[in-house]
């Protein structure tokens, strides 16, 4: 078939209409049609389902709960049992040096941003003391 014969049979099909007899006993088919509750046993796997899901929940809430509570309980840093004195000395004066050099190494860093600002600054100002000075003997050779 060709498309135009195709589209001409399409509009023939969309006129198509059902008898009123028929629309009528089919609308009040389906209106008083009575629907079927599941069965006992689809009702039994729905409702264990539905329990076995709030249990599962209930359960891990449970778990993070006691996760929770049990890291609250428990230092932020660790304690290693059979760690004696002088190496938790030792590594706190250690600690205290490396942040004794990077305080250091923070003050070098500022104080060279700074000189570096001032170096900058003073180039311009030289340049603006040598750019007056050109305009200066321009001005006097005029």
């Amino acid at each position: 078939m060709k498309e135009t014969q195709i589209l001409q049979q399409l509009g023939h099909l969309k006129g198509i209409q059902p008898s009123p007899d028929f629309a009528n006993s089919s609308k009040l088919q389906i209106l008083y049609q009575t629907h079927q509750k599941p069965s006992g046993v689809f009702m039994l796997a729905q409702s264990l389902s539905a329990s076995l899901s709030i249990g599962l929940v209930i359960i891990f809430f449970v778990f993070i709960a006691v996760l929770g509570a049990s890291n609250l309980r428990s230092p932020l840093s660790p304690t290693f049992e059979g760690v004696n004195g002088s190496l938790t000395a030792e590594a706190d004066s250690v600690n205290t040096t490396i942040d004794i050099h990077l305080e250091e190494m923070q003050y070098v860093t500022d104080i060279a941003a700074q000189t570096l600002a001032k170096s900058e600054q003073i180039d311009k100002e030289s340049s603006l003391d040598e750019e007056v000075d050109s305009m200066l003997n321009e001005a006097i050779n005029l």
